[in-house]
């Protein structure tokens, strides 16, 4: 070998371990590696669009104040697409191409049920965006979610309906994981608190009239009726239910908690109602709660940063994300799949931005009844107002 190549090579060698040993120019850094799936595009990005920047927002500011016990967060991100064969192939190639410690997401129901099993065999933390409460219960060791189970806010919602008056309801409920999950537990929750479910009708995600299926709900004789579904959904019902003179109050699950709902159904969403978690009323908790704080400095970071109004949804990656540094915490800072998910599960506690959380090994959820969680608004001159 020439006498100068074999040098070089020694020297390239020597500069390798120097960086790679502690006492080198340049240690290696600690990090944790959080991979996210997120539907930032088609047909759910309503939601995801707002999580994947109030990601790449946290990210930052986890860094700026030094990571997460002084870890650094590197974020690897895909665009699930709402796919749920998209998401379980972005899911393996963030385990075992990526080497991610974590991972948050995905934004809907149906991706969340498929990664499921995924998550326990490979061993790594899922902390989901999911509504349904199936994604945690039973509790398996390696999934958690963030956002309160639809029971919570079918509870709510249909208490709230008592309150008023309203003895029965219809249900009109999206052909997809979020919706059939939902309207099993709807049922469940109005045989539970005696309100008799008068008629019970389905709509595809994709579907872009359901006027055939108002009018069924209308000749049920109901008092109100539920929809159960994401956007686009719930607004092209509203449009359906003005137009064939639909009289009822109508309400809406947490799905359709946007600034979306009233700009996309127009006059047509007046009147109506949302059961939503805190973000989109920070005025609706006492100043001394503890949530309030949480929620107004993420919705005014949000606005700040991007110059929009946020979206209910962008609590889910915020809670996600203190959910982990939590774990990190009580880790002592190590960062490793298995004492994060032990550590998960393990008793934390903090005020989020969707409720008092409280993790169990019981409760992969981490909220309950009790976790001031919801708020019931109300569409009210083009824009949502606190209704109790």
């Amino acid at each position: 070998m020439n006498l100068n190549r074999r040098n070089l090579l020694l020297a390239g060698a020597g500069l390798a371990l120097s960086l790679a040993s502690p006492f080198g120019v340049a240690a290696q850094e600690k990090v944790i590696r959080i991979g996210a799936l997120i539907a930032a595009s088609g047909s759910t990005a309503f939601m995801g669009s707002s999580q994947r920047e109030t990601i790449e927002m946290l990210v930052d500011e986890y860094n700026a104040a030094g990571g997460m016990t002084g870890n650094k967060v590197v974020l690897t991100l895909y665009d699930t697409e709402g796919n749920g064969t998209v998401a379980a192939q972005q899911f393996r190639r963030l385990i075992d191409s990526d080497q991610v410690d974590v991972v948050i997401g995905p934004s809907t129901t149906g991706e969340s049920l498929a990664l499921m099993a995924v998550a326990n065999e490979s061993k790594v933390p899922l902390v989901s965006f999911a509504g349904a409460e199936s994604v945690v219960n039973p509790p398996t060791p390696f999934v958690f979610k963030v956002p309160p189970t639809d029971r919570i806010v079918v509870k709510h919602l249909l208490s709230f309906m008592k309150k008023r008056g309203i003895n029965s309801i219809a249900v009109l409920s999206s052909a997809d994981g979020y919706g059939q999950a939902g309207l099993t537990v709807i049922k469940d929750v109005a045989d539970e608190l005696g309100v008799p479910v008068m008629a019970s009708e389905e709509f595809g995600p994709k579907d872009t009239d359901m006027t055939p299926q108002v009018l069924k709900v209308r000749s049920s004789g109901a008092d109100a009726l539920l929809i159960w579904s994401v956007n686009p959904g719930p607004t092209i019902i509203l449009k359906n239910a003005a137009s064939v003179g639909y009289d009822k109050p109508i309400f809406n699950g947490y799905g359709a908690a946007s600034p979306a709902l009233i700009e996309q159904a127009g006059p047509a969403a007046e009147g109506s109602y949302v059961s939503s978690m805190r973000l989109l009323a920070p005025q609706s908790l006492a100043e001394d709660d503890p949530m309030r704080g949480v929620v107004t400095k993420l919705a005014d970071n949000y606005r700040a940063k991007y110059g929009k109004e946020p979206t209910t949804f962008i609590a889910h990656p915020a809670d996600a994300l203190s959910l982990i540094a939590a774990a990190v915490k009580a880790s002592g800072g190590e960062v490793d799949r298995v004492k994060l998910a032990e550590a998960m599960r393990s008793g934390i506690s903090f005020a989020g931005a969707n409720g008092m959380f409280n993790f169990t090994d019981t409760n992969h959820n981490g909220l309950d009844e009790n976790s001031n969680s919801m708020i019931m608004l109300q569409v009210k001159g083009g824009e949502f107002v606190v209704a109790d």
